[in-house]
């Protein structure tokens, strides 16, 4: 038996941040810890439900999920769990530039 492409993926992506997304809705943001033949172990940052659908949990836990039961595994940068401040990158106002610091 052919081994899946998700099974080529994650042994590829072990150790770096991916986002998994399942045939039945959920969207799974974390690291790969483990590939077995059949699962792929992730430790989970974040998860996305299908609209309707509650969860609740603690992170980090380590979810197994069935390769077969994956549409898609993604490599995601560093990045991808910054908030954005509420005043944009500059909390005390724009930038100020070269010069004085003065608030527009």
């Amino acid at each position: 038996m052919a081994k899946s492409k998700h099974y080529s993926a994650a042994k590829k992506y072990m150790n770096r941040r991916v986002k998994i997304k399942t045939k039945y809705g959920s969207t799974f943001y974390g690291k790969i810890v483990k590939v077995s033949g059949t699962k792929v172990y992730l430790k989970v940052s974040s998860v996305s439900s299908s609209p309707g659908k509650a969860h609740i949990s603690f992170f980090p836990f380590i979810l197994p999920l069935v390769l077969f039961d994956l549409l898609v595994i993604v490599l995601v940068d560093g990045r991808h769990h910054h908030v954005p401040h509420p005043h944009g990158p500059y909390p005390h106002g724009p930038y100020p530039g070269p010069g004085p610091y003065r608030r527009f």
